[in-house]
């Protein structure tokens, strides 16, 4: 695991982006956190960008584009999770 400090200026960078969904939402976070992207990683920043609860970010964690298999989460599924957190 990276030390905040770390991850929080992709944090604070999100929060302070005006994105149009879920999906933008997550390919950023990806891309800010480069080599540093993890599961666990993406968890973190939506928590601290968005105030996102634990399970819905653990649950977030699992969108298509970063893991694959049968509890993988579609597009849909995503924007519908992170709604209450992003609509803010």
């Amino acid at each position: 695991m990276y030390a905040p400090s770390l991850l929080d200026p992709a944090a604070d960078s999100l929060k302070l982006s005006d994105f149009t969904g879920a999906t933008d939402v997550a390919r950023e976070a990806r891309t800010l956190l480069g080599e540093r992207f993890s599961s666990v990683t993406f968890m973190y920043v939506l928590m601290r960008a968005y105030e996102v609860e634990y399970n819905a970010a653990r649950d977030a964690s699992r969108w298509h584009e970063f893991h694959g298999g049968p509890r993988a989460l579609s597009d849909a599924d995503l924007e519908t999770l992170l709604a209450p957190w992003l609509g803010r």
